[in-house]
């Protein structure tokens, strides 16, 4: 048994308790310094059979009708001084997931109001929303629902505000300005060394004779790596050579050594090799 809750319904039809689940909810009855006294409280279902009145609503004590006490006093909603606690009491349920309140003249006793369950909304004279008195619709629609309350809060909890980056003011429809990227240089370290001695800027074309710079730059270093091998070869073979005809020199020319040397099978492609740069000196000016 809670101490914010009396019953004084045991001769009316609806004589029974308060759900558990709605005890729950009136709980903040108590932080508000304010006892509630049932004077009609649950009743069975439908389907159970039994003494039973009016809707469903108060169908397993899902709903009950009561009056209001603070400090030993019984309180009135149309007594201006105890209407604030009666707002109180309407917007805090509701916020607690308390979904029904009647109230107001011509609606069951005066000071009176049904709390409970069912169906949202307010009422007064005839169970009518119309007919609710204005301080009952304004607390009621003035509160928070709790139907979505928690998840929110969750959500809010989750999420971690140093992760969140701020806007800032003015920012919302500006796009960042984007730094251009710098012009690819195919500048090789000669073109490079040329241009700080001599103050220049030369600059090596994208394209050379209509053909791609950078690729042409590859062919160029792979037909040097072929003519580097072949003068490798050649100077090896001279070599063998000379040495052969050393071991021999008696046998040729009366007995004195003899000099045989073969002449190199790419001599023009190893000088293009050497003056390689200067033949392509007519793009660099």
């Amino acid at each position: 048994m809670v101490n914010y809750i009396r019953y004084s319904n045991a001769g009316a039809t609806r004589n029974r308790e308060l759900s558990d689940a709605l005890l729950k909810r009136l709980g903040y009855l108590e932080d508000l310094g304010v006892t509630a006294e049932v004077f009609s409280g649950g009743q069975p279902g439908i389907d159970e059979g039994g003494a039973r009145v009016g809707s469903t609503r108060h169908d397993h004590g899902e709903a009950g009708d009561m009056f209001f006490y603070k400090d030993g006093r019984k309180l009135d909603w149309a007594n201006e001084q105890d209407r604030p606690v009666f707002e109180q009491i309407v917007s805090q349920g509701k916020a607690n997931g308390i979904t029904g309140f009647g109230a107001g003249p011509g609606y069951m006793q005066a000071g009176s109001m049904h709390v409970g369950m069912g169906k949202p909304g307010v009422w007064g004279a005839g169970g009518k929303g119309d007919n609710a008195p204005a301080w009952l619709t304004s607390a009621y629609n003035g509160a928070p629902s709790q139907a979505k309350p928690d998840v929110i809060s969750e959500v809010i909890a989750a999420a971690d505000p140093a992760t969140v980056p701020k806007q800032i003011p003015g920012t919302e429809t500006q796009a960042l300005a984007q730094t251009p990227e710098e012009p690819k240089s195919r500048n090789g370290v000669l073109i490079d060394a040329y241009n700080k001695l001599t103050n220049s800027d030369v600059q090596v074309p994208d394209t050379i004779l209509g053909m791609d710079t950078d690729k042409m730059t590859k062919g160029f270093g792979q037909i040097g790596a072929f003519a580097k091998t072949l003068s490798e070869q050649d100077q090896a073979l001279n070599s063998q050579i000379q040495a052969t005809a050393r071991a021999q020199g008696g046998r040729i020319g009366g007995g004195s050594p003899v000099e045989i040397s073969i002449l190199s099978s790419l001599p023009e492609q190893q000088r293009k090799r050497r003056g390689g740069l200067s033949g392509l000196g007519g793009y660099f000016s």
